[in-house]
């Protein structure tokens, strides 16, 4: 009988440092207490997978059926978005995990990713390290001059820190953008009560709650709303302020 490894096996194959990660566990901490996101998008993992089915009919030939996966079509979909504005621009993407979605963001002059997890940075370096720079920091002591961006990226990320730490990336995000340097930030809440029930999200802010996050450092230009699974993701584009 023939091997056929799973697409698990083939990942551990390919990525054996993904042993290593405790990719959708708990929350952990890192040696000097910071905050670790542990939930990491990369295109190895279930959650993130269609799922296909093979049709056994006896009236008539076998067919294959594909289920999208809506949490995959979303992290494409946000990424085509921010890719509209990076065109021709040096780009940071801030936390950047595993590096997938920096990947897909197209046409940067320059492209950094910046996470706080060592072995995240490390699979990324492994997975995307021609297409972009990643590098080890603190989305709140963000370790880069002034000046030193045309376009700062956190998709689905202010979520996973606290208040205070959001707080605090918004300014150092104005900090490095350059004169007309542009914010672009999505941001999940549930749709029908305070909190969605994600373990993985520290803070779930309201429409209102983010844009007074943001509202000290930049102006919002436009913002669009999209449905994903229970959740209402916010996508907003905004402009440092002079």
């Amino acid at each position: 009988m023939a091997y056929c490894e799973t697409a698990d096996q083939r990942s551990m194959r390919l990525y054996p440092s993904l042993k290593r990660l405790d990719l959708f566990g708990l929350r952990r901490a890192s040696s000097d207490g910071r905050t670790i996101v542990a939930e990491r998008a990369h295109p190895d993992h279930p959650g993130f997978r269609w799922r296909w089915r093979i049709h056994i009919d006896k009236t008539r030939l076998p067919w294959i059926s594909v289920r999208r996966n809506q949490y995959r079509e979303s992290l494409f979909w946000r990424y085509r978005w921010a890719s509209r504005h990076c065109k021709g621009r040096d780009v940071l993407d801030v936390p950047c995990g595993m590096g997938w979605g920096t990947a897909l963001l197209r046409g940067c002059r320059t492209l950094v990713g910046v996470d706080i997890s060592d072995e995240a940075i490390t699979e990324a370096r492994e997975r995307y390290g021609r297409r972009a720079e990643f590098i080890v920091g603190d989305m709140s002591r963000l370790e880069f001059g002034g000046a030193a961006f045309d376009t700062v990226v956190c998709l689905e990320g202010i979520e996973h820190v606290p208040l205070e730490t959001g707080r605090a990336f918004m300014s150092e995000s104005a900090r490095v953008l350059r004169q007309d340097g542009v914010l672009l930030l999505s941001s999940p809440c549930s749709r029908d009560t305070n909190h969605s029930g994600n373990p993985y999200h520290v803070e779930e802010y309201s429409f209102d709650e983010i844009r007074a996050l943001i509202r000290p450092f930049y102006d919002i230009d436009g913002v669009i709303q999209r449905d994903v699974g229970n959740l209402l993701v916010y996508y907003i584009h905004a402009t440092r302020k002079q």
